[in-house]
């Protein structure tokens, strides 16, 4: 029987270089993105793929959008195999500026949306399964004027630590990857001048974190930190 796989926000950057890893890996891959311009798209570049590959319209942050996701979910898959909790957005400003719709944005997405598609997904995680959460260097490190976002890392690294202690004696396996400047499209609605040649690439994170998650079940690796050769940007 094939594996599934499920990954939010794979349509770009690493997401999207893990779906196609996923498809050569021979799996059945199910995704979304919040804009319906990227599932269009996406469905067309990888149309080669269509008999393994769902693509849908979905906002992560809305729990109607993620329960509506989900029920179609068990409607094609009986277990999930890899749960890829990808989907991130970021708005920067300092403290006294931020707005509080933007705050809430980036929480939702990047922190609730998580819970929620783990959640709504549960009963499909069995012996072996694997949840790998997107997390960030900002889940360990503070930034001037990215205090919304380091909060939501911040918090879905504790609600990784908790998620693995609950699922270990289920057999269920939970990463947290820690992964800094990676050239995705992310820093392009960012303010400020982003050194891109400096980063990593989406394509060697993707690689990289496959091999992780596909090792030996006897083995999992919790925590899995990656850094440009130069550092912090």
């Amino acid at each position: 029987m094939m594996k599934t796989v499920v990954i939010s926000g794979g349509t770009s950057g690493i997401g999207k270089r893990l779906v196609e890893l996923f498809l050569n890996e021979k799996m059945k891959v199910f995704t979304f993105s919040s804009k319906k311009k990227n599932v269009i798209s996406f469905t067309k570049e990888f149309e080669e793929f269509k008999d393994n590959l769902y693509c849908y319209q979905c906002n992560i942050g809305d729990p109607k959008d993620v329960k509506k996701i989900s029920s179609i979910i068990f409607k094609k898959f009986k277990k999930i195999d890899f749960l890829i909790n990808n989907s991130g957005t970021n708005v920067l400003g300092p403290i006294g500026k931020i707005k509080v719709n933007d705050w809430k944005k980036i929480i939702d997405v990047n922190l609730t949306g998580p819970f929620l598609l783990t959640q709504n997904l549960f009963k499909l995680f069995k012996k072996n399964s694997v949840i790998l959460n997107m997390g960030s260097i900002a889940s360990r490190q503070g930034f001037p004027n990215w205090s919304s976002y380091c909060a939501s890392k911040f918090g879905l690294k504790g609600f990784t630590e908790s998620l693995r202690e609950e699922l270990r004696a289920k057999g269920v396996r939970v990463v947290h990857a820690e992964v800094g400047a990676t050239d995705t499209g992310l820093w392009d609605n960012l303010e400020g001048n982003w050194n891109k040649e400096s980063m990593m690439k989406d394509s060697d994170v993707a690689k990289f974190i496959l091999k992780n998650i596909l090792d030996s079940n006897t083995v999992n690796v919790d925590e899995i930190f990656l850094m440009p050769p130069g550092g912090i940007l």
